[in-house]
């Protein structure tokens, strides 16, 4: 009878140390602490502008989250390789321009032209996947190629005028709500690209080799994977999101405007390194990418509420990313 007393009580009081040290561990993971940072933010916006957190406000939020986080989940893919996408930004603006041409101009049903928009996005990913291993190359150099010249084409294309007169299916896309108008269209189809994302990454052999590929590309090429199909594979993921990414922004739009995107590479990538990526490649999730993008979704409309001047938001975005890779970079000193 004693000794079940004794243990029942050492039971009793281990529950606070087990609590303690799973509470330890849920702040090692990065989603986790992410997701606490876009609390803080989310009530420090609520409490300093009541309609922060009003439906239509949160509206406009999900579906900036959905879409940031859209090309984020492409460019990840090229990250977890220890390659980057610097091209996203101009292919965001190709996807819209291109689309917005096909269907306008041309007259081709909009589901044949956002197909052909698409397809000519997988063709440049898989030109910059070609080029990084064929030439053993890393992907900064030959996606910054195509940053300026994607952004050149654009403007020749369209003589630096946007493409207006989209129909309403197209509007559909960037416009639309569906569930008893709650929910963004581009929410839906964030779901989707996740879901098919996450599912290749965690479930799949294909997903391995890719993470195997970004830890240490020698070992994983020895083992008898081939590994340049896998970085191919990535960077056509990259170009097709941000492709899509382009066609989603012309339907809120309605137009398709040379000059979108731009600037939207910093955005992805630091959604990307908030979410736990790390540059140096081999690590990190769909979901923490997922959290990152709405980390910079609430601060930049939190921004916006409470009317920052918009010539700091990049600057807070850069001192984001800034203070998100110093952590990214001790993280990985400390556990070397």
């Amino acid at each position: 009878m004693n000794n079940t007393a004794t243990k029942s009580g050492q039971e009793i009081d281990s529950i606070p140390v087990r609590l303690l040290e799973t509470i330890k561990g849920l702040f090692r993971v990065p989603e986790f602490v992410m997701f606490l940072v876009v609390v803080i933010l989310f009530i420090i916006g609520a409490v300093m502008n009541p309609r922060f957190a009003g439906i239509e406000n949160q509206k406009i939020l999900t579906r900036d989250a959905a879409i940031l986080a859209i090309a984020a989940i492409g460019v990840g893919f090229t990250i977890i390789t220890a390659g980057i996408d610097l091209s996203i930004g101009s292919i965001v603006g190709f996807g819209g321009v291109f689309a917005a041409l096909f269907v306008v101009r041309l007259g081709m049903p909009i589901w044949l032209g956002i197909t052909l928009t698409l397809a000519m996005g997988a063709l440049i990913g898989t030109f910059h996947g070609w080029y990084v291993t064929r030439f053993n190359m890393h992907g900064f150099l030959v996606t910054l190629v195509t940053l300026g010249v994607a952004r050149g084409v654009l403007l020749v294309v369209t003589n630096a005028t946007p493409i207006t007169g989209v129909p309403d299916g197209f509007k559909f896309l960037g416009q639309g709500y569906l569930f008893f108008d709650l929910i963004p269209v581009p929410v839906i189809i964030c779901a989707i690209v996740a879901g098919l994302a996450y599912y290749l990454l965690q479930f799949t052999y294909i997903g391995r080799q890719i993470y195997a590929a970004g830890g240490n590309i020698e070992a994983t090429r020895l083992s008898g994977v081939n590994v340049n199909a896998r970085i191919m594979l990535c960077y056509i993921i990259s170009v097709v999101c941000a492709t899509l990414v382009g066609i989603i922004q012309a339907g809120r739009l309605s137009l398709g405007h040379p000059g979108a995107g731009e600037g939207f590479e910093l955005l992805a990538i630091t959604a990307c390194i908030l979410g736990g990526l790390s540059l140096m490649g081999g690590q990190g999730s769909v979901i923490g990418i997922l959290v990152g993008s709405l980390l910079i979704a609430v601060l930049q409309n939190e921004m916006v509420m409470l009317n920052i001047n918009p010539f700091w938001h990049k600057i807070v975005i850069g001192a984001v990313l800034l203070i998100a890779i110093t952590f990214d970079y001790a993280r990985r000193r400390r556990r070397s």
